[in-house]
C-alpha cells in the first residue's frame, strides 16, 4: 500500500521497547533468583531482598522527581514497583501459606498498585493493571457461589462478564489515551513549488504510516476482541435454550455494531477493522459449519473452505480500499499544508 515507517519511528520505537523489555526482564531476574535459591535462603532473606528491591525502586524514583528528570525512566521505575509488589504478596502466600484463593492475590495485587498506576500515566502499567482485573474476574466466577445447571451456563456467564468489562476498558481507553500526533509536519518541510511541481512530489513520496491510536489501544482491542467472539462462539455445539442463545449473540452484534461506528464512520482505523473482520469470519465459520458437518460430509468441509476463501477475500479487498482512500486523504492534508505555506 505504499505506506512505509520513516527510519526515526523505527528508531524511537525500539529504545523505547528495549528500555520497557530490560527493566521487566530486570524484575523477573530478581523472581527467578528466589525460585532458583528457594531451598538455600531463609525466610528472612527472601523478604529482605524483596523489600528491598521495592524501597530501592521508591527511592529512585524519588529521587528522580525531585531532579524532573528522565520522565520515562521513572515511569518503568513504577513498574518495577507494581511487578515486586506482585512479587512480594506470592513471596507471603507462599511462605506463610494463607490458603487463600488465587483470584485474592491478583485482586489484592491490582489494588494495592493503583496510586502508581495513577501517578506513572504509562500504557504498559494500564495494561497490567487490566490483565490483573481480568485474572482476578476469571478465576472469581470459576470459585464464586454461582450454581447452574449445567457447566456451559457458567461458561457464559464468565465470558459475558469480561466481554462487557473489556468493551467498556475499549470505550474507555478511546477517550482517555491520547491519540499519536500526526509527524507531517517535522517530517515534511513545505517548500515553494508550483500547483502541479508540489502534486507531483506528493505522488511519488512514501507517507509514514499513520496511526490514529496508541499501541496500548489495540492491546485492549484484541482483548476485546477475543472474548467477545469466544462468547459468541461458545455455544455452538451445545443444546440451550433459546434465551441465552440470543442474549450472546446480541452482545456480539452491538459489539460489532460499536466497532463498526466508532472506527469505519467516526474514524477509520485498519487494524481495529481488521480484528472486526477476524471475528466476524470467526463466528459465520463456526456457525455455518454446525449447520453443514452434522454428518461429517466432504461436501460440508468443501463448502466452507470456499466460504472461507470468499469471505477473506471480499474483506481483504474492503480493507486494501480504505487504505488507498486513508492514503489519499492523508496526501490531501499534505497538499493543503503545502499549498498554504506556499500562499505566505
Amino acid at each position: 500500500m505504499e505506506v512505509y515507517p520513516p527510519k526515526h519511528t523505527w528508531l524511537a520505537f525500539f529504545d523505547k521497547a528495549a528500555l520497557i523489555i530490560g527493566s521487566v526482564a530486570l524484575v523477573l531476574a530478581l523472581v527467578f533468583f528466589i525460585a532458583y535459591n528457594w531451598q538455600n535462603m531463609s525466610h528472612t532473606g527472601k523478604f529482605a531482598l524483596v523489600e528491598g528491591a521495592l524501597v530501592v525502586t521508591i527511592a529512585l524514583y524519588i529521587i528522580l522527581c525531585f531532579k524532573q528528570r528522565f520522565q520515562l525512566v521513572r515511569q518503568l521505575l513504577l513498574l518495577i514497583a507494581s511487578i515486586i509488589t506482585g512479587s512480594l504478596l506470592a513471596l507471603f502466600g507462599q511462605v506463610y501459606q494463607t490458603g487463600a484463593d488465587t483470584w485474592q492475590l491478583f485482586f489484592n495485587w491490582a489494588l494495592l498498585i493503583i496510586p502508581w498506576v495513577l501517578i506513572a500515566r504509562l500504557p504498559a502499567l494500564w495494561l497490567l493493571w487490566l490483565g490483573l482485573i481480568n485474572a482476578s474476574l476469571i478465576l472469581y466466577i470459576d470459585v464464586a457461589a454461582i450454581v447452574f445447571a449445567d457447566y456451559i451456563y457458567q461458561d457464559i456467564l464468565q465470558l459475558s462478564i469480561l466481554a462487557i468489562f473489556n468493551l467498556l476498558a475499549l470505550i474507555l481507553w478511546l477517550s482517555t489515551v491520547e491519540n499519536k500526533p500526526s509527524s507531517h509536519s517535522s517530517l515534511y518541510k513545505p517548500t515553494l513549488l508550483t500547483t502541479a511541481a508540489t502534486k507531483a512530489a506528493i505522488s511519488q513520496t512514501a507517507l509514514p504510516t499513520k496511526s490514529s491510536l496508541h499501541w496500548s489501544t489495540y492491546v485492549v482491542g484484541l482483548l476485546s476482541t477475543y472474548f467477545i467472539t469466544h462468547l459468541a462462539i461458545i455455544t455452538i455445539f451445545d443444546d440451550i435454550k433459546t434465551l441465552p442463545l440470543l442474549v450472546t449473540l446480541s452482545l456480539w452484534a452491538s459489539w460489532c455494531g460499536f466497532m463498526l461506528w466508532r472506527f469505519y464512520r467516526q474514524r477509520s482505523d485498519l487494524l481495529m477493522l481488521t480484528y472486526l473482520c477476524g471475528s466476524v469470519i470467526t463466528v459465520v465459520m463456526f456457525w455455518t459449519g454446525k449447520l453443514l458437518l452434522d454428518d461429517w460430509e466432504a461436501g460440508g468441509f468443501l463448502l466452507l473452505a470456499l466460504l472461507l476463501i470468499a469471505m477473506s477475500s471480499a474483506m481483504v479487498v474492503w480493507l486494501r480500499r480504505l487504505a488507498r482512500l486513508d492514503k489519499r486523504g492523508q496526501q490531501s492534508e499534505l497538499l493543503a499544508q503545502m499549498q498554504s505555506e506556499n500562499a505566505k
